[in-house]
């Protein structure tokens, strides 16, 4: 039972604080609370927010809504909007409590109706409850005798009397005559106008507080507010508007939102916020007119209807250029650049189905793409593969048996799984320097391995056939042996990539997943690439005891030590079944996925101070293979970690250019056997450099073995263990 309550008050509080950061589009505990605290500063109208979301929250919890949108504060900071203006423009009395309980109710309504309508269309709903909220309540307070307006009068008399008797008034109001750029003061104006205060110091704190939240969001936010304060100065309209009503509030909700929050942060974000803040001012100038004999306000409803309008429009698009959404959203607007940059540059080019070489042992590509033999017009994008000598022959002896040629006869094996669609296996051997263009394709065997991706390997032996039409096969399984029939003078396998299933379609690029180049004898890995004309290609040879230690199966314990203190992590799976290894004390989880030649980290939430971050960092990416000296790199991502000093300058210019990198590298450094290892050790290094600049470097080894990773730094240990 305490447990439960425990929960529902962690519940509660998270969603409270998360109401107020969701008002900048942010999750942050810290910003959401000192959001909170500058509300109260005029106490009576941040009670009124405060209530407002602590009802709207309750009510969501009572009616069985959302806990995770609860804890995210995505009902409540309409709410927060909704408490603050009915506190604002009305005296507190027992008739006000019934309509402000009623708005609230109404606020919560609306936006669990705006939220379905627009779902299917991924719209969010921005707040459109709290605009039509107040607009009601403007409309109708005026037939409710016992609901009394707070007048203008009022407000700078008894009001401000009442204000000055709170012993933080003249601190909180201590900046309001200090000389300022006519801009800049009205940016602070307006910023502190969101809590319907006008103190110069609530909104610089509110500015300096964002500029340590987000580089980006700041920049985005002054640029709104910038180009509509220009824009008002070439119309002649009254600049002091802005800081009445949330007028000025909609520039800089429009910054943040498009510039930083639904559109990855990029200079073609920048430039649409800056391009059509004039079609803001026109939305909010065209509707305050529209409503002015009314006597109401728009509050921020041009900045929501813009919004959903430009969203809206960029959802029907066929391909994402430009703007991009986030896949994931993680309210902070630097770390979905670095994670997004740092996607692209690890995956942007990856292959949804990896192919490898279909052959054992090491071959000679004899005719690359586009080859000037047969590899022409629709069949040009196809590779044929000989063996060949340290001499470069392909054959022994007088070379005029199919036998003495080094390929005759070896197996070919699958590429990648799937199913076997089609076997041809009616062409006899043809003789050396013999060719049979009827049956030009000679003994072929066609894989399904996706819906729409087949591969067709040809010039195959007669008989030597090891599977049957519909078999499924693994990727490895032994399928023939490579012969000399069709159009084929001397023994080698022609390997294509198609996407229909017959005999001799037309040929599609497609890359090898992974592969080693021989170049003066030295192996060289190449990924997601294709074999070029002459050289000498190979599989990478597994190495089963590193791939069994970091396959982590979902369900296992990983036994932890560092430094004299234990943790237990454990392998789960999510929804869309990734694998992750999560620890619980520190609350990091990692994702990671093992291809079987190679592991690789894709994602870390969590604590850098967590041993689990030390393990990412040290094991970011690993050949599986027995091959020493094979080097890989990449690049760890910024979210994480920078050089010294150059955060803030890295974070200012990252929609634009990275020039802060952390480059990872790694390669098998020794192991006790080659063939059938006990033990391997891996040597990393991570390089960080600003401005193409060494700044640091960190080296550390992995040593693996049976059931035991041990990672050893110059400053630290870590050790994981395992049944």
């Amino acid at each position: 039972m305490k447990l439960q309550i425990r929960s529902i008050g962690r519940l509660h509080l998270n969603g409270i604080i998360h109401s107020y950061a969701q008002i900048f589009f942010s999750q942050n505990n810290l910003y959401g609370f000192l959001l909170l605290v500058l509300s109260l500063l005029d106490f009576r109208i941040g009670v009124g927010g405060l209530v407002a979301v602590v009802i709207t929250n309750i009510l969501a919890h009572l009616l069985g809504f959302s806990k995770a949108k609860i804890d995210n504060g995505l009902y409540g900071f309409n709410a927060v909007f909704i408490g603050i203006s009915m506190v604002y423009k009305f005296h507190v009395n027992t008739p006000f409590v019934v309509l402000f309980i009623l708005a609230i109710a109404l606020g919560f309504m609306l936006f669990i109706w705006f939220e379905t309508m627009f779902a299917k269309h991924q719209i969010p709903v921005l707040t459109l409850p709290f605009v039509l909220t107040l607009t009601l309540v403007d409309l109708s307070f005026g037939t409710f005798t016992r609901i009394t307006p707070i007048l203008p009068f009022e407000r700078f008399t008894v009001l401000l009397a009442e204000q000055m008797q709170i012993p933080w008034y003249n601190f909180v109001h201590i900046l309001d005559n200090m000389r300022l750029p006519q801009m800049l003061y009205y940016y602070l104006k307006t910023m502190a106008s969101i809590f319907f205060t006008d103190s110069i110091l609530v909104g610089a704190i509110l500015l300096i507080a964002l500029l340590f939240h987000s580089r980006i969001k700041s920049t985005v936010a002054f640029l709104g507010f910038m180009f509509a304060f220009v824009t008002s100065k070439l119309l002649g309209v009254d600049i002091r508007e802005l800081t009445q009503d949330l007028a000025g509030v909609n520039y800089i909700f429009w910054g943040m939102a498009i510039g930083s929050f639904f559109i990855i942060p990029n200079i073609h974000s920048y430039l649409i916020v800056i391009g059509l803040t004039p079609v803001l001012f026109l939305f909010f100038t065209s509707i305050e007119n529209l409503i002015a004999d009314i006597g109401i306000s728009s509050y921020t409803l041009s900045f929501s209807l813009l919004s959903i309008l430009l969203l809206y429009i960029l959802k029907q698009r066929s391909s994402n250029n430009f703007f991009i959404f986030p896949l994931i959203q993680y309210y902070d607007p630097e770390k979905t650049v670095y994670k997004n940059v740092n996607y692209m540059q690890r995956f942007g080019q990856g292959m949804l189905f990896k192919f490898q070489l279909p052959f054992l042992d090491r071959w000679t590509v004899s005719q690359g793409y586009d080859g000037t033999i047969t590899h022409l017009g629709e069949w040009s994008k196809a590779l044929d593969f000989e063996i060949t000598d340290e001499e470069g022959r392909n054959c022994f002896g007088g070379c005029t048996q199919k036998e003495e040629f080094y390929c005759y006869n070896k197996p070919v094996i699958a590429p990648a799984d799937g199913y076997i669609y089609q076997i041809s296996n009616i062409t006899d051997e043809n003789e050396i320097d013999q060719v049979n263009t009827e049956k030009n394709w000679g003994n072929s065997i066609v894989m399904n391995h996706l819906n729409g991706l087949y591969t067709q390997m040809s010039h195959l032996k007669k008989d030597s056939f090891r599977v049957r039409v519909g078999d499924y096969v693994k990727k490895g399984t032994v399928l023939a042996s490579c012969g000399n029939s069709g159009r084929s003078p001397v023994p080698h396998l022609h390997f294509q990539v198609q996407l229909s299933p017959e005999i001799g379609a037309m040929t599609h690029t497609y890359p090898f997943g992974y592969f080693l180049e021989l170049r003066d004898n030295k192996p060289l890995l190449r990924t997601g690439e294709v074999p070029k004309e002459g050289s000498i290609v190979c599989n990478v040879p597994p190495a089963p005891l590193v791939s069994d230690a970091l396959i982590a199966k979902p369900g296992r314990l990983l036994r932890v030590s560092q430094d004299n203190e234990n943790w237990q992590w454990r392998v789960e799976t999510d929804a869309y079944n990734k694998s992750y290894i999560i620890c619980k004390e520190t609350r990091s989880r990692v994702y990671f996925d093992n291809d079987g030649t190679m592991f690789y980290f894709t994602d870390f939430e969590g604590k850098k101070s967590s041993p689990l971050y030390f393990f990412y960092r040290s094991c970011f990416k690993l050949l599986l293979s027995t091959t020493k000296d094979i080097l890989v790199e990449d690049w760890i991502p910024l979210t994480k970690e920078h050089p010294v000093g150059t955060k803030w300058i890295q974070d200012l210019f990252s929609p634009f250019i990275l020039f802060t990198r952390i480059r990872y590298q790694s390669a098998l450094s020794d192991t006790d056997n080659i063939h059938y290892p006990e033990k391997m050790v891996y040597h990393i290094a991570t390089k960080a450099s600003f401005l193409h600049f060494d700044h640091h470097r960190k080296e550390a080894s992995i040593t693996i073995t049976r059931n035991r990773i041990q990672i050893t730094s110059q400053k630290k240990s870590l050790c994981i263990e395992w049944d």
